[in-house]
């Protein structure tokens, strides 16, 4: 074997070398790359289920205080309703009373009759003004409770818009890390047939050299 030809061997097998080492190192690069990539989108999903459960809690619990507000909101109407109606009952008797005492100055009531009729009408009145009295403070009550309910209301919507800003945020960073590990992962796959190319092409030309050093010396 000539010295020249002996020289394109060498130099066809240092290219070959050459190009394996930057395959190999190009593989590694890559290969961290990807391994990186995935680790922070595995984070990133996880942070997503993470939300995504405290977003279905604060969604449960907007529900629950809705309700309880709808609710205790029914119950007050119903009672305003009630106390109206009482109301309108001592109203009714105490005019009932009026007309009594009308009577009794027109000599139309007697004294007995008057009196006995006024007991049963001030003990009507006294039990009415107790049950508007008790009804007046379950309005009262109920009106702190919807305060309350109304006050968790607005505090658990901020809450969920916040939750909601948080997990768009998420999702664009998680859509970055997607497009990013396909990138990475076709940049990988497109070095790789390169440098295969390249190699196939070193070792064609080496083989051509030494078939033509042959022929020469022939």
């Amino acid at each position: 074997m000539s010295k020249k030809t002996l020289t394109v061997l060498m130099l066809g097998l240092a290219v070959v070398f050459l190009l394996s080492s930057a395959g190999c190192v190009s593989k590694k690069r890559y290969k961290t790359l990807e391994q990186e990539n995935a680790q922070q989108l595995a984070q990133a999903n996880a942070r997503v289920d993470e939300l995504t459960l405290k977003s279905d809690a604060l969604d449960k619990n907007l529900k629950d205080a809705q309700a309880a507000l709808a609710a205790a909101e029914a119950k007050n109407k119903q009672l305003t309703t009630d106390l109206a109606a009482v109301k309108g009952q001592i109203s009714g008797l105490e005019a009932e009373k009026a007309e009594l005492d009308k009577a009794l100055a027109a000599g139309k009531e007697t004294e007995a009759s008057y009196q006995k009729k006024v007991r049963s009408l001030n003990g009507s009145i006294a039990a009415l003004k107790k049950k508007m009295a008790d009804m007046e403070a379950l309005v009262a009550s109920k009106d702190g409770e919807i305060a309350s309910l109304k006050q968790s209301e607005a505090a658990l919507k901020a809450a969920a818009e916040e939750q909601d800003k948080k997990m768009a945020a998420l999702s664009a960073d998680k859509d970055v890390l997607t497009a990013q590990l396909d990138k990475t992962v076709a940049s990988k796959k497109q070095t790789t047939l390169i440098l295969g190319v390249l190699l196939a092409l070193a070792v064609l030309l080496a083989i051509v050299g030494f078939v033509r050093k042959r022929s020469a010396a022939a």
